[in-house]
């Protein structure tokens, strides 16, 4: 069971840096205020600087399918908090950075896992091994961390609904057939996103499995829509944290019972 979070984990965050250097290589024109934040024109942003940037992210996605040092996988939980920071920074909302829980949440809970490197430089570079015995204490974090990201992805995608009205969220709806002004007049947006928020907030509070295998179900559904409606694959490829998140939470339930149990009881 731990063999299994450990690969899913592993293979989450890969694929979700390989999915971020994607959009990189693709310059993506929604990661110039970013840049402009730094003082980075436009021309040098997407000339090199959107390159180099997606290059790293598939360097570190590779690494850690292949040899997830445990630096490797700090700088991931890092670089994850920080890319998502800065959409709050150029003033796109908070909801924006609580909707990439799962780019620092799915790393986090890798790292907690395998284990810190502590104070030696060895121990960060070294290989992140699944040890032959996690403790109680790892594998409560590692579902707290999942279950904290998850909840944190789920209210922040509502958010956009919800209180942001995102204009792309339009072209959801009329992918089913229902246009603007059906979307307008019966507030869906707010529905769904109220919806999702509820959901946020239901896992944070107990994410029962019949709970979790929904959100799994809706988030797939819900982030396939991006490329069906015109957006680059990337755009769910990079997502990968919605997806596995739930995963997580599932296969490690009956552990992160009895281990935290263990703690309670002091045994």
């Amino acid at each position: 069971m731990v063999t299994k979070l450990y690969w899913l984990l592993r293979i989450g965050v890969a694929v979700e840096y390989l999915g971020h250097g994607w959009a990189g290589l693709s310059r993506s024109r929604a990661w110039l205020p970013y840049y402009d934040l730094f003082g980075i024109s436009a021309d040098a942003a997407v000339d090199y600087m959107m390159y180099l940037t997606g290059a790293v992210d598939i360097t570190v996605g590779l690494i850690v399918l292949f040899w997830p040092a445990r630096i490797v996988l700090l700088h991931a939980t890092v670089w994850g908090v920080f890319t998502a920071l800065l959409r709050p920074m150029v003033g796109e909302g908070w909801w924006e950075f609580l909707e990439r829980g799962g780019n620092y949440g799915m790393p986090l809970a890798m790292l907690i896992l395998v284990g810190f490197g502590g104070w030696s430089v060895r121990g960060w570079l070294s290989k992140g091994e699944l040890p032959a015995t996690v403790s109680d204490r790892a594998h409560v974090g590692v579902h707290w961390a999942a279950r904290g990201g998850l909840a944190l992805l789920l209210i922040g995608h509502g958010g956009f609904g919800a209180f942001e009205q995102k204009a792309y969220w339009y072209k959801f709806f009329e992918f089913f057939g229902v246009d603007r002004a059906g979307v307008d007049s019966a507030n869906l947006m707010v529905v769904f996103g109220t919806f999702e928020i509820l959901l946020g907030l239901a896992v944070l509070v107990r994410p029962a499995k019949p709970l979790l295998w929904f959100v799994l179900g809706w988030k797939l559904a819900t982030e396939l829509l991006r490329p069906l409606v015109g957006q680059e694959w990337f755009q769910f490829v990079e997502r990968d944290g919605d997806y596995v998140l739930p995963l997580v939470l599932i296969i490690g339930a009956a552990t992160y019972a009895a281990a935290r149990d263990r703690i309670r009881s002091g045994a």
